[in-house]
Order: structure tokens, then sequence, then C-alpha cells
């Protein structure tokens, strides 16, 4: 008899104990200041930058909402035909322009949302996470070489293929998904240092490596 009512005290203790550690959905939040870098097989590292928004869903469950600033280098290789008008002194000029395309930059701002599980919770926190995210593309900008430029005095002057519609691929927005994993360590009782690696596939953009280290409050 002493021993059941030892293993029903045992037991009364660890459901009030769960009970304490669950708490109210949206009933712990945190905000996230984060930067860091993005990296791609044969292309130039460019810097990110994100505000995050955390909140509990149910125990160990997260949701998670982020907005931030990247910049995305892609290894291209394609040629260009296009032809523009200048004035000169009223003068005007067709200008048929031929050069080659070797990089590519975006900047982009993503706006995500998915949910993060917390493996355990203690002074190192692991964690993983998902995401999807619309992208808005506020700069499609190509980098130029081997350009050579030719001008003509009327436009029937200029050849056709010049002509042609532009070429130039111009993007503004896409669409994401992310995963990825991290580890946040407590440094008081109400800042965090997170650390963050999120593989991000995309629609138009190429895949990337995000490396970010933040502060949470």
């Amino acid at each position: 008899m002493k021993k059941l009512f030892v293993l029903l005290f045992i037991a009364a203790n660890i459901l009030y104990a769960q009970a304490e550690s669950s708490s109210a959905p949206f009933s712990n939040t945190g905000i996230g200041i984060y930067g860091g870098i993005n990296t791609a097989t044969d292309a130039e590292t460019g810097g990110a930058f994100m505000l995050d928004f955390s909140a509990n869903l149910i125990n160990n469950l997260n949701l998670d909402l982020n907005a931030g600033f990247s910049k995305i280098y892609e290894k291209v290789n394609y040629h260009v035909k296009k032809y523009y008008v200048t004035k000169i002194n009223n003068m005007t000029f067709y200008n048929a322009e031929d050069f080659d395309v070797n990089k590519r930059s975006y900047d982009v701002i993503p706006l995500s949302a998915g949910l993060q599980y917390m493996l355990l919770r203690n002074t190192f926190t692991p964690y993983i996470l998902a995401n999807v995210s619309y992208n808005i593309i506020l700069e499609n900008k190509g980098y130029i070489i081997n350009g050579i430029t030719r001008s003509y005095p009327s436009e029937n002057d200029v050849p056709p293929e010049y002509k042609a519609v532009r070429n130039e691929e111009e993007l503004n927005s896409s669409t994401g998904i992310s995963a990825g994993f991290g580890v946040i360590y407590k440094l008081s009782s109400k800042i965090d240092l997170d650390l963050r690696y999120l593989y991000k596939t995309d629609s138009e953009l190429i895949d990337t490596h995000q490396f970010l280290l933040g502060i949470r409050i």
C-alpha cells in the first residue's frame, strides 16, 4: 500500500510538472534580429538580414514568421543583342549593342511563415524548422563583359536581330521553401543567442545555403 501511495505521488508530480510546462498558444513569444550570408555552388557569397517573430502553438512547437533582405548572386553565361536610341546636339543615333552576361545579382525581400520544433529545452536548445516564402525581387542586375556598340544613322539600318525582344531575364517575384536546423544558447533569462542554417530552394532563383546568427529577446 505504501508503494502505491509513493507511485501515485510521483505520477501526480510528473503530471503537475507537465501541466506547468505546457503553455497556452501564443503565451510565449520572441523577437530576433539576424545577420549572415547566402552561399551557392560556383557563385559569389551575398549578405542576409532577417527580423523574426515566433510564438508557441503547443509544447515545443512554434509558429515562425520572418521578413528580411538578402543579396543573391548567380553565375550565368548568355549573350544579349539589343538596340537603343540616343540624341546628341539634335542628332539621333541608333545604337546596336552586343554583350555577354556572366553573373546576375538579385536584391530579395523574403516574407516567410513556417514551423519551428524544439528537440529539447536546456542551456543549449537544438531545433529544426521549415517555412514557405514569397520573395519580392527589387533589383535584377546583370554584369556585362565583352560589350560592343555600333551606331547607325537610321532605324532601318539596324540589323533585324537587334530589334528582337530583349532576351535579358527580368524577375519581380518568386516563391520558395526552406528547411534547416539551429541551436539556441541562453545568454540570460531574457536574451538568447541563435545560430541557424537553412537550405533554400526557389521557383525562379538558384538554391542557396543560408547561415544566420541572431539575438533574441
